[in-house]
């Protein structure tokens, strides 16, 4: 069953505008995700197995027990990296959890990709990867970049927030994540096969472009 695109669309911009997301929990911490993409997630984990997640932008640390959960129920031995440039308003069951390992600094930083290296090595096989720090084109496409360095064929990366900038909401945020992804891929136009049938199972996405598997 294909949903109708302008349908999907119109429902995006109303579930943004609505700001459910912004009361939207796991296990009583705010996750800052649509619905959709969480289930999708979910299916995504299962399907690759990887043993590593990566996250770009912590916030209150429900998307990291998110994951991690759902990694639990995979594998014995798995890791969450999750990096912010302040975890101040992580939730103590965040902070508490042996398998989530925080690190606290921007995430193009340097260090994010010495470290992600260094888990890999521990954490084999496929990662998948959450960009969800600042919406910023200029930095996503630096977070982009930098994960070239790390990533491996059959990795899997999410670009969150490409809705930004009128696409189809806030039109007056200035170019975003959606941008980066489109320039990144003018100039590296071979790294990353787009997921369609994945963005678009559910009719709406908060990551259009953004489901990119590692060729």
């Amino acid at each position: 069953m294909k949903i109708d695109k302008n349908l999907g669309e119109e429902f995006l911009k109303s579930y943004y505008e609505s700001d459910v997301w912004r009361h939207t929990t796991f296990l009583g911490i705010h996750i800052a995700k649509s619905v959709a993409d969480l289930w999708n997630y979910q299916e995504i984990l299962f399907n690759l197995k990887p043993k590593l997640v990566v996250e770009f932008g912590s916030h209150k640390g429900g998307s990291a027990l998110y994951f991690a959960s759902l990694l639990s129920q995979i594998h014995d031995s798995y890791k969450v990296f999750s990096v912010d440039i302040s975890h101040e308003l992580l939730a103590d069951k965040v902070k508490n959890n042996t398998n989530i390992e925080l690190l606290e600094c921007s995430s193009t930083d340097s260090k994010v990709y010495e470290r992600i290296a260094k888990l890999r090595n521990s954490f084999s096989g496929p990662m998948f990867v959450i960009v969800d720090s600042d919406h910023s084109k200029d930095h996503v496409l630096k977070e982009l970049e930098n994960l070239r360095t790390v990533t491996k064929t059959g990795d899997y990366i999410v670009v969150e927030d490409g809705i930004v900038n009128g696409n189809p909401v806030l039109a007056d945020y200035g170019v975003g994540p959606l941008e980066a992804v489109e320039e990144y891929f003018l100039k590296y136009p071979t790294d990353y096969t787009r997921d369609e049938k994945r963005e678009n199972k559910f009719g709406f996405t908060f990551a259009p472009k953004g489901f990119l598997t590692r060729n």
